[in-house]
């Protein structure tokens, strides 16, 4: 079907090529369940029943009559606006899709193995993909957003991932000669990019942020309309996606304002993957990626890397892509999943200091029937602090207390409770309730610990995953 439609998929045929070539890593390691070569017998039969979906959908969609066929798609031309993939397209998507075994794990991690949570997602994507024509988007169509050089594709980590660098400092959508349309456009030709310089077994990106240059008149309404479409490509275009974003040089004001009123739009396993690293990033991303994939500046931050500047992209995908390789001297040159770098795991911590104003993002495993705590040190310094936890939250008792030390033992000074907050009415179907909550610390509080208590009373599972958000504030 798709070379029925005329259209243009070397980026398709990369990930074929690597899902072909071998297992993909889980990002825990095989431990976790829902990979290539380490399913259970239920996550064999969701799969199975998740591809026999989509190809009974695309057989729907178009049932392969011969009316048009001889038609070529129809032809956009720059400034148009996204519009709708014909039925022969869409259905080519999804038999495209069908058709990995990757691309489907990816759609019911995502979903948690929920069939048809994981099919109407996938449709849906489907259906974007087959409007906005990620593989063959042009430079014509994104002319303000490509050259000014905000994301540009970078080395790769030592786990394979293919990295995309972003200077902030450079954004400013509000110029964008199409609009919306266009930072749209310009996010898939990234992504699309970036995953078809994915080498064999490798399923993730990493993505270096330099946060340095962000200003308030980036939380007027078109750029917050283009970040709540940012995270929405990413998690429901892209799922699994994401394997770590390091946030480098961050304002107070994004940390402390702008982050959390993006993160009702992120999954548990999103905002798990978002790392603030701080002004000198080089040794945490040291432990992630090599000198020599690394620049020595991105954007207005300094990265310390031994490799030149990245150029900015400035031909289609499909000619980048072909350039890449090329350089590489083939595909099968492409990085391949480290089986000793599988993935980036950076160490989740329970405790916290309290002496200093940052965020901090990370997963917790809640076993059914125990207590797990997170702990912040209080201080004199310390003016408040905020915490949001998403996930599977069914069963899940949450409790705040500040405990003070002494000989017998801690004694409770103050305790309390917080409720799940609904969901925000963001048009991303990942949305979901979360525990949130926001404490001023008093100065009598100074030697104390905050401890934000969690407990799984009843679960289907033994062990539940969930991601936290902790913001501290200090003077």
């Amino acid at each position: 079907l798709k070379l029925a439609l005329g259209a243009s998929n070397r980026t398709a045929a990369c990930q074929l090529r690597g899902a072909m070539a071998g297992p993909s890593a889980a990002p825990r390691g095989l431990t976790q369940t829902g990979y290539n070569g380490n399913l259970t017998p239920a996550q064999r039969k969701a799969l199975v029943a998740l591809k026999e979906a989509l190809l009974a959908f695309a057989l729907d969609e178009w049932d392969g009559s011969d009316d048009g066929v001889n038609e070529a798609p129809q032809a956009e031309k720059p400034g148009d606006a996204i519009g709708k993939g014909s039925a022969k397209e869409v259905a080519a998507e999804a038999e495209l899709l069908a058709q990995s075994r990757s691309g489907l794990l990816r759609f019911l991690r995502a979903r948690n193995f929920d069939v048809l949570k994981a099919r109407d997602q996938a449709v849906t994507c489907c259906r974007w993909r087959a409007a906005v024509r990620p593989w063959a988007v042009d430079p014509a169509f994104i002319p303000t957003a490509l050259p000014s050089g905000v994301w540009r594709f970078g080395g790769h980590t030592k786990a394979g991932m293919p990295i995309l660098q972003v200077d902030v400092a450079e954004w400013r959508p509000w110029e964008y000669r199409w609009g919306i349309d266009e930072y749209i456009r310009y996010v898939a030709y990234m992504m699309e990019g970036a995953c078809g310089r994915m080498g064999p077994g490798v399923e993730q990106v990493c993505m270096i942020w330099s946060m340095k240059g962000w200003t308030a008149q980036m939380m007027q309404p078109l750029p917050v309309r283009c970040a709540a479409q940012l995270l929405y490509i990413w998690q429901t275009m892209y799922p699994e996606r994401i394997g770590a974003i390091f946030l480098c040089n961050v304002a107070a004001m994004f940390q402390g304002y702008f982050f959390n009123i993006l993160r009702p739009w992120m999954s548990h396993r999103f905002l798990s993957a978002i790392y603030f690293v701080g002004n000198t990033p080089l040794q945490r991303l040291l432990e992630h990626i090599d000198l020599s994939q690394l620049p020595r500046y991105v954007g207005l931050t300094e990265i310390g890397g031994s490799h030149q500047d990245y150029p900015v992209p400035y031909r289609s995908v499909p000619d980048e892509l072909d350039a890449f390789v090329a350089d590489l001297g083939g595909p099968d040159n492409l990085p391949a999943a480290s089986e000793v770098h599988k993935t980036i795991a950076v160490p989740q911590h329970s405790s916290f200091d309290g002496s200093a104003s940052g965020t901090h993002t990370g997963e917790v495993d809640l076993l059914q029937g125990r207590t797990f705590s997170l702990e912040i040190s209080l201080v004199h310094e310390t003016v408040s602090v905020d915490w949001y936890i998403s996930g599977e939250l069914h069963g899940v008792v949450f409790g705040y207390k500040i405990c003070r030390p002494g000989m017998l033992g801690d004694s409770t000074l103050e305790e309390g409770t917080s409720t799940s907050a609904p969901a925000s009415g963001a048009e991303s179907p990942i949305a979901a309730p979360a525990i949130t909550g926001n404490l001023a610390i008093q100065e009598a509080w100074a030697g104390c610990t905050l401890k934000l208590v969690l407990y799984s009373t009843y679960s289907r599972e033994d062990c539940k995953v969930l991601g936290y958000c902790i913001g501290i504030e200090a003077q």
